[in-house]
């Protein structure tokens, strides 16, 4: 099997795995994997060591495209606010059953040492993208502490987890609503904005 081959199934055995846990949650079996993507038990296992390994694979995929998503919309090095940039980054497309899965998977890595690991490493990745996002923003800052970009950068990605648990849990506000609510808590209290 080539490593294009490869990799195409496991994409099709994750993609299906995403669609069984958005419908039936941390419960999903393999069977019931093998009856959404039509192939073998012995297909999946012969890609995935056991339904962790492909809990790990679909949660490291999903952040993984979120955060080459903001570093390309990003691209241009535009002096952007820290809400312009949650802006960018909340805007990227993804399916309201990513963002249920991610929480599923953001539960789990608290029990589970693996997951808990790809969650970390790609929460240090996505606050490293946020701060290249924020750089020119940070520099433009007159008198700016150094490490505001950083700050700012974690402060994001905490305001990301507090949306994904609105979007997927509580409802209380809508996308655009939380981020207009994110803009008047980073407004500067001479009105000027951060």
């Amino acid at each position: 099997m080539s490593d294009a081959h490869r990799a195409a199934r496991r994409e099709q055995i994750a993609e299906a795995a995403l669609q069984v846990l958005a419908r039936k949650g941390s419960d999903t079996s393999i069977a019931e994997i093998v009856a959404e993507c039509g192939l073998s038990a012995g297909a999946i296992y012969g890609n995935f060591e056991n339904k962790a390994d492909l809990a790990r694979y679909i949660a490291d995929q999903l952040l993984h495209r979120r955060i080459g998503g903001l570093d390309n919309a990003v691209a241009d090095g535009a002096v952007r606010t820290p809400v312009e940039v949650l802006r960018l980054f909340m805007s990227l497309r993804r399916a309201p059953k990513d963002l249920s899965v991610l929480l599923q998977f953001w539960g789990e890595a608290t029990v589970d040492p693996y997951l808990h690991d790809v969650f970390r490493q790609k929460a240090d990745k996505l606050r490293d993208a946020f701060g290249r996002a924020l750089e020119p923003w940070a520099a433009a800052q007159p008198d700016a502490d150094p490490e505001l970009g950083t700050r700012t950068a974690q402060l994001c990605v905490i305001m990301c987890q507090g949306y994904l648990l609105n979007s997927a849990l509580f409802g209380w506000m809508s996308g655009e609503e939380y981020l207009d609510a994110a803009e008047l808590a980073f407004r500067s209290p001479s009105g000027t904005g951060a």
